[in-house]
């Protein structure tokens, strides 16, 4: 912070009569004192302006700014995979008896939903879509009209809502060939015995 004196020695300057102003005083013309800017080792005039030359502008010029507000957007998705079920996880949930022509697959009402992180494996079977769950169950997908099952032989990708669930006319399935299919229904396929 300057103090009073520095911010009133030049007024003073300017005020005082020196001898040359003495002399002149009769004359019509006035010699006032000229400011030059400081100059560098090449003779050549600094960039800064006198103003901002000095030691005690400094702290105006270097007063703290406003802090600079830059704005930051985090996105991301998520996209759950399916892959194909092996081969023997397939033959071990569809595994046939000792006596096969005493139990055969049954299709049993299922919900309209099933949490998406269960799923384990998928195959096509004919026009249903196959999906076997982590706690060795199959659910037969039925998907709407005009979708092949065929395309999801490689399974297939979702991205989760919000609540994590595949629910029947509402989450869509996509192939790595490009399909985009919904789920129409679901069925648990069960074992049964037949008297």
């Amino acid at each position: 912070m300057p103090s009073l004196f520095s911010l009133t020695a030049p007024l003073a300057l300017l005020l005082a009569p020196t001898s040359a102003q003495e002399e002149t005083a009769g004359r019509a013309t006035c010699d006032a004192p000229v400011w030059q800017q400081a100059r560098s080792d090449r003779s050549s005039s600094t960039p800064l302006p006198l103003s901002a030359s000095g030691d005690a502008w400094n702290s105006i010029f270097d007063a703290p700014r406003p802090p600079q507000a830059n704005q930051v957007r985090i996105e991301s998705r998520v996209i759950l995979r399916v892959s194909p079920a092996r081969a023997p996880a397939r033959q071990s949930l569809m595994a046939e008896s000792v006596e096969p022509q005493r139990r055969q697959l049954v299709e049993r009402p299922f919900g309209n939903c099933i949490d998406a992180k269960r799923i384990g494996g998928v195959a096509d079977q004919g026009s249903r879509l196959m999906l076997f769950l982590r706690d060795r169950r199959m659910l037969a997908a039925q998907l709407e009209k005009g979708c092949s099952p065929r395309e999801f032989y490689q399974g297939f990708y979702m991205e989760p809502s919000e609540d994590g669930l595949l629910c029947v006319n509402r989450d869509r399935l996509m192939s790595r060939s490009g399909a985009k299919c919904k789920v129409a229904r679901l069925h648990q396929m069960v074992l049964e015995t037949v008297e």
